[in-house]
């Protein structure tokens, strides 16, 4: 696997998530107490059919009625699901002078957290993004799944515009309820906009955790002379004196930063800020060390 290679599986095992105080919906899964009890094969619920799901579990009376696929879940089958929501719209193939694109820094981490969710016995599924979902693989506890979430990050290169509170929005109503939802994000967007949908993650009971993932350049803008920026995101240029916006563009940075993390702690989301020149351990451990609460 690209970003689940021996050398950063070895350094995966001194870590883990604690996810103990998340309840999960049905029975039993991995360590977690289920908040509501069935016997085997006992029908709990219909969802939306996503690409992956085995075709045995749709439910054709339903699509007779309703023109629309669904598969039908289990109460044994209600471990903790955990969806990774990873940004891949053109600002994220930024390079400054971090030692990666933001996006190779951002797939190693969900990667790595979708390993050790796995590896303590719950389901972990992906999901990428820009202007529009792109890819969705449901949640699954297996080495294999493992292999399909990595192939798919792989292949896919951070492209286009972005919306991302629209985005986030449809990305919800996609997500079966009381979920655990990561998103790794530049969060290069309407701070505003961004905290309502994350609101609205937390009205259908997720719990959410956000790692804003940067180049120190971002935060720095150590840039000097004339110099003609480029957007990744639609191409457009603008011409500037670096010394001369850089003040102003510091504390429109800080600006955008405070207003996150106001919203974020109001709406009870873990935020973590991760800059692609740090080790990815030290993002990663901080991740994990919040995640019991």
């Amino acid at each position: 696997m690209k970003y689940l290679d021996p050398l950063v599986l070895a350094r995966l095992k001194t870590l883990r998530f604690d996810l103990r105080r998340h309840r999960a919906e049905g029975h039993l899964g991995g360590r977690h107490q289920g908040s509501r009890r069935g016997f085997s094969q006992e029908f709990a619920e219909h969802r939306a059919y996503a690409p992956g799901d085995e075709l045995k579990r749709l439910d054709w009376k339903v699509y007779a009625r309703t023109d629309r696929l669904f598969v039908k879940e289990y109460h044994e089958e209600k471990s903790l699901r955990t969806y990774v929501l990873v940004d891949a719209s053109g600002s994220m193939g930024y390079r400054g002078r971090g030692p990666e694109t933001k996006w190779e820094a951002a797939c190693r981490l969900a990667m790595c957290a979708a390993y050790l969710i796995t590896a303590q016995g719950d389901a972990a599924g992906l999901a990428t993004f820009d202007t529009e979902p792109r890819s969705l693989i449901p949640p699954r506890r297996s080495l294999e799944h493992l292999e399909l979430m990595d192939a798919l990050l792989a292949k896919t290169a951070p492209a286009g515009e972005t919306d991302l509170g629209g985005v986030l929005r449809k990305v919800a109503e996609l997500l079966p309820r009381r979920s655990l939802v990561l998103l790794v994000s530049d969060l290069l967007g309407d701070p505003e906009k961004v905290a309502s949908v994350v609101r609205a993650f937390r009205a259908r009971r997720h719990r959410v955790y956000a790692l804003q993932v940067l180049d120190p350049e971002e935060r720095d803008f150590g840039l000097d002379g004339p110099i003609v920026l480029e957007s990744l995101e639609d191409r457009s240029l603008l011409r500037v004196e670096a010394g001369l916006v850089r003040a102003s563009y510091r504390e429109a940075f800080s600006h955008q930063q405070r207003l996150y993390e106001a919203a974020f702690h109001g709406s009870g989301v873990r935020h973590e800020v991760i800059y692609t020149d740090e080790p990815w351990e030290a993002a990663l451990t901080r991740l994990a060390a919040g995640t019991g609460g």
